[in-house]
């Protein structure tokens, strides 16, 4: 009969899970929507509408009345963009975005790594070393979703609801490092002594 984790680490491990489950949702919506910059046009006077939005990977622009009126992607001559694709600096630009969506991607695998690895940790004992596998992802996790904002932001203003979203995400996901570290640490400890105890001669 295998062992499992005592019910106090199971429940942080399981709360951490929770958290990182919520987080993945978050960035996921929020990396998938381009709503990351916003740029207004003003009609007359105070009357202003949002005349485009863009993301790491494609930007839409909308009519006067609020309609949607199409969405291109970011190799597209960056149309939509806050910038002027005519201009020889702008392929750092593109390269930069391209960096951005790329570094999120390869953050919000690792934490969907991480929390499956912490919910098997929640009922299974893993071998020795490999409980610090689970918070370790989730470490990689938070350090590639946060240099990719930090990327994007030299050139993208965030300003609109999906930047909030991912941002809320990346905070759950390091509250989900927090609590998987804290569990990962009580299992590994408490199979250290258990073991020294039970090496004890009689």
């Amino acid at each position: 009969m295998a062992l499992s984790p005592d019910s106090m680490s199971q429940k942080i491990a399981l709360i951490s899970v929770a958290s990182g489950a919520i987080a993945l949702l978050l960035v996921c919506v929020g990396i998938g929507t381009p709503n990351w910059y916003l740029e207004y046009t003003t009609i007359s006077g105070s009357n202003y509408y949002k005349s485009e939005s863009a993301n790491f990977f494609y930007s839409c622009s909308f009519a006067s009345d609020g309609s949607f009126k199409q969405c291109v992607n970011r190799e597209d001559g960056l149309t939509y963009y806050p910038y002027d694709a005519s201009a020889a600096w702008m392929n750092d630009f593109s390269d930069r975005m391209r960096n951005a969506a790329g570094l999120c991607i390869v953050g919000i695998l690792f934490l969907a790594i991480g929390i499956v690895l912490t919910l098997v940790m929640a009922f299974i004992y893993l071998p020795k070393w490999l409980n610090l596998l689970p918070p370790a992802l989730l470490f990689l996790a938070c350090l590639f979703m946060l240099a990719g904002m930090a990327e994007g932001a030299r050139f993208l203003s965030y300003n609109g609801y999906s930047a909030n979203l991912f941002q809320t995400g990346h905070l759950l996901t390091m509250f989900a490092l927090f609590l998987s570290a804290f569990a990962a640490g009580r299992i590994h400890f408490s199979r250290t002594t258990g073991a020294r105890i039970n090496t004890v001669q009689k």
